[in-house]
C-alpha cells in the first residue's frame, strides 16, 4: 500500500506532469477500477474527457485532481496500484487498468497488479470531494495539517488510544500505514501499545520531531514516481527497505541496542515491528 511519503512525492511529480493539459482520450480496462463512484466505465469516460486538469492535491494517500468543471478526478492508489507515463498511443497491458491521454500528447497509465484492482477512480463534484471519497476531512494529515507540537499533544490526548492503532486509524491519522507508523514509533524510541494519553510532554515532542523525520527522509529517498515503466517488473524489495529501520526486519539487530527486532500479532491482520529493548 502506498503511504503519504510516497504520494506526496507522486502528486509533485503528477502536479508537474499534467496540471494545465487537457484530457484526450480515456481508456478504462476494468469495471472494478471504477464501481466506488460510477455504475459503469462509460460514465468516467464522460467525466473526464475534454477537461482541464487546474490542481493536483493529495488527502492521505488518496489523489484529488481538480478540473475546469468543478469537479475533481478521484485516484486511490488502492494496495499496490501506481501510476506511470506512456505514449499517446501505448495501448493497455494486462495490469493497466487506465489510460488517460492528453490533447499535448502523452498519457498517464494506472496499473496495479491482479485482476480485482484494489484502487479506485471516478469524478465527483470538487464541493464534498473528500467525503466522496471516504477521507475523513476532520482527520490528521501530518504533511498538509502541519500542526505544532503542543497542537499534537492535545490530538494525541483527546485520541487516547494505543500508538499504533491510532498512526493507522483513518478516523484519526489519513496516509500512514504499517510501514511508516512502526518507522515512526521507533524513531521516537515508544512502544506500539503506550496510550496516547499517557505521554509526557518530553515523550510527545519525541514522537512529533520522529514523525516529521522519518516522513521526509522517506520522501529524498522515495525519489521520483512517475517514471515510465513497466508495471509489470517487480522490484527489488531490497533497495526499498534500505531506508527501513525497523518494519520487516522482525530476527534482525535493532539499529540502536543490536537486540532482534519483534514482530507481534495486534489484532487480525495487522502487525507491528518493534525492538523489546529501547522502545518503551
Amino acid at each position: 500500500m502506498l503511504e503519504l511519503p510516497d504520494v506526496e512525492v507522486l502528486r509533485k511529480d503528477l502536479e508537474k506532469e499534467v496540471v494545465g493539459k487537457r484530457v484526450k482520450d480515456v481508456t478504462v480496462g476494468s469495471t472494478g477500477i471504477v464501481r466506488a463512484f460510477h455504475r459503469n466505465r462509460p460514465e468516467l469516460v464522460k467525466a473526464l474527457e475534454g477537461r482541464k486538469i487546474e490542481a493536483v492535491r493529495r488527502r492521505g494517500h488518496t489523489l484529488f485532481i481538480d478540473l475546469d468543471d468543478e469537479h475533481t478526478w478521484v485516484i486511490d492508489p488502492g494496495a499496490e496500484g501506481t501510476l506511470f507515463r506512456e505514449t499517446a498511443t501505448a495501448e493497455l497491458g494486462p495490469q493497466t487498468h487506465l489510460s488517460v491521454s492528453f490533447t499535448t500528447g502523452g498519457a498517464i497509465h494506472l496499473a496495479e497488479p491482479g485482476d480485482e484492482p484494489t484502487a479506485s477512480t471516478g469524478v465527483v463534484a470538487t464541493e464534498g470531494a473528500y467525503e466522496a471519497a471516504g477521507v475523513n476531512p476532520d482527520a490528521l494529515d501530518p504533511l498538509d495539517d502541519n500542526p505544532t507540537w503542543m497542537e499534537f499533544g492535545r490530538f494525541l490526548a483527546a485520541a487516547s488510544k494505543p500508538l499504533k492503532l491510532l498512526l493507522i486509524d483513518p478516523q484519526h491519522v489519513v496516509g500512514i500505514g504499517p510501514v511508516y507508523s512502526d518507522e515512526i514509533l521507533w524513531e521516537a524510541g515508544l512502544r506500539h501499545d503506550h496510550p496516547s494519553d499517557k505521554l509526557s510532554t518530553q515523550e510527545v515532542r519525541r514522537f512529533y520531531r520522529a514523525m516529521h523525520e522519518v516522513l521526509f527522509l522517506a520522501m529524498k529517498q522515495v525519489g521520483a514516481t512517475l517514471d515510465e515503466a513497466d508495471p509489470g517488473e517487480t522490484t527489488d524489495e531490497d533497495e526499498i527497505a534500505d531506508h527501513l529501520k525497523v518494519f520487516g526486519r522482525d530476527g534482525l539487530p535493532c539499529f540502536r541496542c543490536r537486540r532482534p527486532i519483534v514482530r507481534t500479532r495486534l489484532k487480525k491482520g495487522v502487525y507491528t515491528y518493534h525492538c523489546e529493548r529501547c522502545m518503551i
